[in-house]
């Protein structure tokens, strides 16, 4: 009895372990109660715009600044503190977790680059410092959301960037024709210039009236090419990216159902483990009765 109840309870508790396993991904439980708080997040938070601050306060003052030295100090110590960070991080998650992420992947790039700027052999190194600003963008959630709806819209984007290309080549091509005579549309490449800054609205009147001088019709191409330009295909991008952007947070509740999924399975499993072990326990208990009882029937009576 007690050998089946061991199997039964093998054959159980591997389907609980390989689903732990895979949420956890060999992560150490104390550096994740360690990092997964409002503290850390909020340290590493301040961390970030305190070296933002410094490095912008050197950038203003030069290296002739009062606070120069000290600076350079504070970004040695800011420098370790996100290298422990990412240390931290990668014993909490363990490593197939880790590295499945993108953020870890860029706070890993980013950290590296700040390595590489504290050699001070090349001067121009130095400004990739900077580039440790970047990780506000994986520090705060909103920050996130917003990029990560930017690459989801990403072929949207490309669609839209590929009308508009469409569009500034047939009207360079009509505005070459048309005006080869003005400065501005000389050829291919100016016009495809000028036609960018018309766009833009950069000096749309003073194009139209320099273009009404070479054509009394110029007006119909100008405010055809700028309703077309900067009017439709343009805000085509910006529909593009507010659409990704309301579907972000749907993508992230979807992730956050899942995850509530996983941890009700795991409940379960576990709730189903303990039922058969109590039955196993159970009809244990039944047979050593049953086998106490045979015992006393055969065991003779005391004279």
């Amino acid at each position: 009895m007690a050998n089946a109840t061991a199997a039964a309870g093998e054959k159980r508790k591997p389907k609980a372990k390989s689903k732990s396993k895979s949420k956890n991904s060999g992560g150490i439980p104390l550096f994740r109660w360690l990092t997964r708080n409002w503290v850390w997040d909020g340290f590493i938070l301040l961390c970030i715009i305190g070296n933002a601050a410094i490095l912008g306060w050197d950038a203003h003052y030069g290296e002739s600044g009062p606070y120069h030295a000290q600076i350079e100090l504070w970004n040695t110590y800011f420098l370790f503190i996100f290298t422990g960070e990412l240390v931290l991080e990668f014993l909490a998650q363990g490593p197939r977790k880790y590295f499945g992420n993108g953020w870890n992947v860029f706070d890993v790039i980013v950290v590296g680059l700040s390595y590489i700027a504290v050699s001070p052999a090349i001067s121009a190194l130095r400004t990739l410092r900077v580039v440790r600003v970047f990780r506000l963008v994986s520090a705060v959630p909103q920050m996130r959301r917003v990029v990560e709806a930017l690459f989801g819209a990403m072929p949207g984007i490309l669609a839209s960037f590929a009308i508009l290309s469409v569009v500034f080549y047939i009207a360079a091509v009509m505005g070459t024709t048309l005006f080869h005579t003005d400065p501005g549309f000389k050829d291919l490449g100016a016009s495809l210039i000028s036609l960018f800054a018309l766009s833009q609205f950069d000096g749309w009147g003073d194009t139209l009236a320099r273009l009404q001088g070479h054509n009394p019709y110029a007006w119909v191409f100008v405010i055809g090419f700028t309703i077309i330009a900067a009017f439709a295909v343009l805000n085509l991008f910006i529909g593009v990216i507010v659409e990704a952007v309301q579907a972000a947070p749907q993508e992230e509740i979807k992730e956050e159902i899942e995850e509530v999924q996983g941890d009700v399975e795991e409940i379960q499993v576990a709730q189903e483990d303990a039922a058969v072990v109590q039955q196993r326990v159970l009809e244990e208990i039944r047979a050593l009765r049953a086998e106490v009882a045979l015992l006393r029937g055969a065991q003779p009576p005391s004279s």
